[in-house]
């Protein structure tokens, strides 16, 4: 993500607010909300997945690398299916189907622990009467743990791709976001570390959009980077004084 006027400080206030009022607020989720992941941790991830099935590291870590799109796209929309298909691709055995679907709605739970600053931002942002909304590419283990993440209770609806059946910048993930929420495209901020070229996505919905930098260590990985000129913030958390430039 790259911006052609990137001042000393992307603090709040080096950046015009939004052009027009704004009632609902679309955010990303890995990279925005909560760490992008990092090339240790998904091998970290593969190795416990490997120890339930019984099979080499090496060749989850493999298949992760090469699934990332038919484990978000909607193909694979339930845990269960997504530890099918794993099973099936490393050649591990059937009974491992049920142990590796639970751990990997350990691991989905483990990934959606926000930091209390963020917790705060959006309990801001909500007790200014904004809507809040989630519009993420994700696997179904995330989908499936988002009810118990202390980020659900603080958005009004949330849409991931497995269970949308698109990924960014898909224009169909940004009308079901917009009709959950029941707020018009030109009245939504949406926010993100740019990933999928979710910006671009939602400017073409008709939202507004600010990019916020990456969470997570420099070598986070993300998926569909492309160059941003618009506004950048530091950070999810500067959303709310953002915004507060517009009374």
């Amino acid at each position: 993500m790259r911006s052609t006027s990137r001042s000393a400080a992307n603090s709040p206030a080096s950046r015009p607010p939004p052009d027009r009022p704004v009632d609902a607020v679309v955010l990303d989720l890995f990279g925005t909300l909560v760490a992008a992941p990092t090339p240790q941790e998904r091998a970290r991830a593969a190795a416990r997945l490997a120890a339930v099935a019984g099979c080499d590291p090496a060749a989850v870590e493999r298949y992760f690398r090469a699934t990332w799109l038919v484990r978000h796209d909607g193909t694979l929309p339930t845990p269960t299916d997504l530890a099918t298909h794993l099973i099936r691709a490393v050649h591990g055995p059937d009974q491992a189907v049920g142990p590796v679907t639970d751990e990997l709605l350990a691991l989905g739970q483990a990934r959606l622990r926000p930091a209390p600053s963020v917790v705060h931002a959006l309990e801001s942002l909500r007790g200014r009467g904004l809507r809040l909304g989630i519009l993420s590419d994700a696997s179904a283990e995330i989908a499936a743990a988002w009810p118990k993440s202390p980020l659900a209770a603080l958005a009004d609806a949330a849409v991931f791709s497995c269970q949308a059946k698109a990924t960014k910048p898909d224009q169909r993930l940004y009308s079901r976001i917009r009709a959950e929420l029941g707020v018009p495209a030109h009245r939504t901020l949406y926010v993100g570390d740019g990933g999928g070229d979710e910006l671009h996505g939602a400017l073409a919905a008709g939202m507004a959009a600010v990019a916020v930098r990456r969470r997570g260590p420099a070598n986070a990985l993300a998926f569909g980077d492309t160059d941003w000129s618009g506004p950048i913030l530091d950070s999810a958390e500067h959303v709310p004084a953002y915004l507060a430039e517009q009374a």
